[in-house]
């Protein structure tokens, strides 16, 4: 499976205990990332909403979904890598993926730039 940007799978948590290993990622990288077709650039959805959640609402998916209310959470970031992917799950707009990204380049987040 090769994703692109928008596109929402299921892969390892690197950042969970137990045997449930596993979490739908947003893939927010292009095809400009240096590594693009073998690892990505992937922002955490999770069914907790914290205070810089930003909701999947039903009309930011082109196809797929989530079988529950999900979240994605800006400030978690993950790298996986091809062999990671497990399934993918759906696709969101151009226009939601600007807005996770925007979220995390804010001023919240000062540490991360568009440069």
């Amino acid at each position: 499976m090769e994703p692109e940007r928008g596109d929402v799978v299921r892969s390892v948590d690197p950042f969970k205990l137990g045997t449930d290993k596993q979490r739908p990622w947003l893939i927010i990288s292009n095809s400009e990332h240096p590594f693009d077709g073998e690892q990505y650039v992937a922002i955490a959805i999770s069914t907790k909403e914290y205070d810089d959640s930003i909701a999947l609402a039903p009309d930011i998916w082109e196809t797929g979904g989530v079988p529950v209310e999900s979240f994605v959470s800006p400030w978690t970031i993950h790298s996986p890598r091809t062999e990671d992917f497990i399934a993918w799950q759906g696709r969101v707009t151009d226009s939601f993926v600007d807005l996770v990204v925007d979220r995390l380049e804010s001023s919240r987040f000062p540490h991360i730039s568009r440069a």
